[in-house]
């Protein structure tokens, strides 16, 4: 690198350089006759390091996709017109960072009683109008069910509702959903541009009773409510609907 000539600096640049200069040689100096003041010196300059590392992850961080999903409730629409069960699953998308990005696909992984060799991996196949399948009488149908989901954009600093169907995938290859009694757990994948792989990014349980087997088998849809999980944007989206139950159950 070439340095300029001194021809080319201000006098109180040539000042300013000659200062730094006996400055660092008195300090290098003091250092070799105070330990202490060395010692202490060194763990100023690591905090001041370390706060300044700190400062700089936070400002990148505002500036990333990051993305998450939350979900807790599990919905099992009237069965009158369905061949086999479908779930359908409120999911609410969030972006904490300031960068737009890309939700890919996401999927659910569900086992039954723990049965982890009989997990069955479900894909979404519509996104259904909430509004629309109320007025369905809660029913899946052509007019309300937006096929097939498909990946969106995401906004910085943003948060999106989406009531997602799923169902087995792969269906004629595998074993169709028997609906039964028992713990249903179920496992949330999320694809997004900012990652070359899938995420589990949730887990949720729900017990499934004979009662409920019944309500279904009646041609009654079915809420299974997770109140330990707060879904504000589409709760709020849907209170004037009254999709939800409205006793709690025990």
């Amino acid at each position: 690198m070439r340095l300029p000539a001194l021809s080319a600096l201000s006098p109180v640049q040539i000042c300013l350089a000659v200062a730094g200069t006996v400055a660092g040689l008195l300090l290098l100096s003091t250092l070799a006759r105070d330990p202490a003041l060395a010692a202490w010196l060194a763990l100023a300059l690591g905090a001041a390091s370390l706060a300044v590392a700190v400062f700089l992850m936070r400002k990148v961080r505002l500036f990333e996709f990051r993305p998450e999903v939350l979900a807790g409730d599990l919905i099992l629409p009237r069965a009158s017109r369905a061949r086999s069960p479908k779930l359908l699953v409120p999911l609410q998308f969030s972006n904490a960072g300031g960068c737009d990005g890309v939700i890919q696909w996401v999927a659910l992984r569900l086992t039954i009683d723990g049965q982890n060799d009989r997990s069955v991996l479900l894909s979404p196949v519509a996104e259904v109008d909430m509004q629309g399948f109320l007025h369905a009488k809660r029913q899946i149908t052509p007019d309300n069910a937006i096929d097939p989901f498909v990946a969106f954009v995401l906004e910085g600093k943003r948060v999106v509702a989406k009531f997602v169907l799923f169902d087995v995938s792969e269906r004629g290859r595998s074993v169709p959903l028997d609906l039964r009694p028992g713990r249903y757990s179920f496992e949330v994948f999320l694809k997004t541009s900012a990652s070359a792989q899938p995420r589990l990014e949730r887990r949720f349980e729900h017990v499934l009773t004979e009662k409920h087997i019944e309500e279904y088998r009646a041609d009654t849809t079915v809420y299974l409510i997770n109140y330990n999980i707060t879904l504000p944007a589409m709760r709020r989206e849907l209170a004037a609907g009254e999709w939800l139950p409205r006793t709690r159950e025990a």
